[in-house]
């Protein structure tokens, strides 16, 4: 290269570098992009500080977060079990958490239970608030004289009406969610003996009382005026004696007839001792076994059991019959998931091994340990066989039924079977009589 035209190019007057022209289009495309990046920001911005304060609105020293209320109403119509008008009853369901973030409180499979008189029902848990699990659930019933609920959530319909079932989480009582409950049947003012342990007979309550007496007045009063313009005397004791007649008298006591066996059913899975049905662990029937309801004559002297007790004060009254196979899957299955497949076979059977699938088998009153011991758990394990029926899980013999005490728990066989299981001791069962295991294989 010639060094000296080198230093003399560049020694000379500095040229203007040419500038390259930008068509309208681009600059168009450029100053769009631009109003773009500018809108994201602002936006992301705007997104940012609305967060900031929703996080700051729930703190507020110890004010309780606004809560989340969701309602929804639907009509339902029914034919009450003792009426003979279909009864159309209002179903609103409303829940209320603790919550402004409903992701953070209870979750139900459903918010409204719609039973009869006698029924239960439940709504299971899906999820609990934060910091909560099963141990913490608290439940509670606005009346329990329309319907009860116990401590694992199972609602039984006590009398015809409405109220609400509260669940919450005893570690954050504002962590609520609440359950309608409908009850279709007798309203609660004509079912005392099922809701309030006032035993009174309907026939002789006070409106029938006045009404008895107000029927007496005027014969009383005629028989005055009798006597007043010199009619005989004699008419006077008559009037006291129709007075005397009306009085309800004391019945004696009958002897209780023979309970039937319950009909053979039609599986054939079902296993047979005699003329004794077997269902335990050891024994199931198959999923397709599906009588639909109670049998009739379990039905028929549970009745009579319930009306008897009654008699002397005492309030027993239907809490759980018949049970699908498909039922008991889903309380099987929830079990398990809250309490672990080991302790779940203690109380509760997997589907197709349940009595309660054979329609021979109620549970009655409150179906926990606090039935035992109270006056109708002692009454009901004295005199069930009278009716037919035995207690198919005595205390004690956890290791030969295979499951735990269950005072409510009542399977009809007949008087014949009733008599010789009770013969045999109050804690005699049917595996000891039949020599029988119950053990799932």
């Amino acid at each position: 290269m010639d060094n000296r035209n080198y230093n003399n190019y560049n020694e000379g007057p500095e040229r203007p570098r040419k500038r390259k022209k930008v068509s309208k289009e681009t600059l168009r495309k450029r100053q769009l992009t631009a109003v773009f990046v500018i809108a994201f920001i602002v936006l992301l911005f705007v997104i940012l500080i609305a967060k900031a304060c929703s996080k700051d609105s729930g703190k507020g020293g110890d004010t309780k977060p606004a809560d989340t209320v969701t309602t929804t109403t639907s009509a339902v119509t029914t034919l009450a079990p003792e009426t003979t008008a279909p009864a159309t009853l209002a179903t609103t369901t409303t829940v209320v958490t603790g919550s402004n973030d409903p992701d953070k409180g209870f979750k139900l499979d459903k918010y409204s239970i719609y039973i009869n008189v006698g029924e239960s029902g439940i709504a299971y848990v899906q999820q609990y608030p934060e910091g909560s699990t099963e141990a913490d659930e608290v439940w509670s019933s606005s009346d329990e004289k329309i319907a009860t609920v116990d401590a694992y959530g199972h609602i039984t319909g006590v009398a015809g009406g409405e109220c609400y079932v509260t669940l919450k989480a005893k570690n954050n009582p504002s962590q609520e969610v609440m359950i309608r409950v409908v009850v279709a049947g007798t309203p609660a003012a004509n079912n005392d003996q099922n809701n309030n342990g006032n035993n009174t007979p309907l026939n002789n309550t006070p409106d029938t009382e006045k009404k008895q007496e107000t029927e007496k007045k005027p014969e009383t009063a005629e028989a005055k005026q009798e006597v007043k313009e010199g009619k005989p005397a004699e008419q006077a004791p008559e009037a006291a004696k129709a007075e005397t007649e009306k009085k309800p008298e004391t019945p004696e006591p009958q002897p209780l007839a023979e309970a039937p066996a319950p009909s053979k059913i039609n599986d054939p899975q079902a296993h047979y001792e005699g003329n004794v049905l077997i269902v335990n662990k050891s024994y199931p029937l198959s999923e397709n076994y599906n009588p639909g309801t109670l049998d009739p004559n379990c039905n028929e002297w549970f009745n009579k059991l319930t009306q008897d007790a009654a008699k002397e004060g005492l309030n027993i009254y239907f809490a759980s019959g018949f049970r699908s196979y498909t039922y008991q899957k889903q309380i099987y299955d929830n079990y398990v998931a809250n309490y672990g497949q080991a302790s779940a076979d203690t109380f509760s059977a997997r589907p197709g091994y349940s009595e309660h699938q054979t329609g021979l088998a109620i549970d009655v009153n409150t179906i926990d340990d606090s039935f035992g011991g109270t006056p109708e758990a002692v009454w009901l394990a004295d005199n069930c066989y009278k009716y037919g029926f035995i207690i198919r899980y005595p205390k004690g013999k956890d290791g030969i039924t295979g499951y735990k005490y269950e005072p409510w728990h009542i399977r009809y066989v007949g008087s014949e079977i009733a008599k010789k299981v009770h013969d045999a001791g109050s804690d005699a069962t049917l595996e000891e009589i039949y020599g029988l295991t119950s053990q799932y294989s």
